[in-house]
């Protein structure tokens, strides 16, 4: 009866097929830039064996984080906007309605900082995906790329180590 164990790292999903055996995929899609390692090289668990083209990634993470930026501007914005009508309320110029609307408006943007900021961590808890590493110590067995070979499905064995 074949044991099969599901590892989990933060840049890979390994597959213990055999006792010894552990074949490896990333869990993004793209093309190898760097193939650190070679048929029959010892590696080391946590050791990096192969990168995928991160850029398209990169200019997300810029766009996410101007976004954030953005965001907070807009709130401080509000903020100021809301204090205001909230004076000229006090000082009874103007109605309840424009005070609730700057409330409003004000709650929007928060959520909206708040909304930014996670789909910002989200993406960059991604950032390890591109970077397969070596989920156990062993000696890489097969390689079923090359550099400039590119990823097509998540998950696809891209190589395979006999742990030891």
């Amino acid at each position: 009866m074949k044991k099969i164990t599901l590892l989990m790292a933060a840049s890979l999903l390994a597959f213990n097929l055999h006792a010894d055996e552990v074949k490896v995929g990333a869990l993004v899609t793209g093309q190898v830039t760097q193939l650190k390692v070679k048929t029959g090289q010892q590696v080391k668990a946590g050791e990096l064996v192969l990168k995928i083209d991160d850029r398209r990634y990169q200019a997300e993470l810029k766009a996410l984080a101007a976004e954030v930026n953005y965001r907070k501007a807009a709130l401080e914005d509000t903020k100021i906007e809301y204090e205001q009508t909230l004076d000229m309320y006090d000082r009874t110029v103007i109605a309840r309605r424009p005070l609730e609307r700057a409330k409003r408006d004000l709650e929007l943007a928060e959520q909206a900082l708040i909304k930014a900021q996670g789909e910002l961590e989200m993406h960059q808890a991604w950032l390890d995906y591109f970077y397969v590493k070596a989920p156990v110590n062993g000696v890489i067995k097969s390689l079923s790329v090359t550099q400039g070979s590119t990823v097509f499905n998540e998950n696809e064995a891209l190589f395979s180590l006999e742990s030891q």
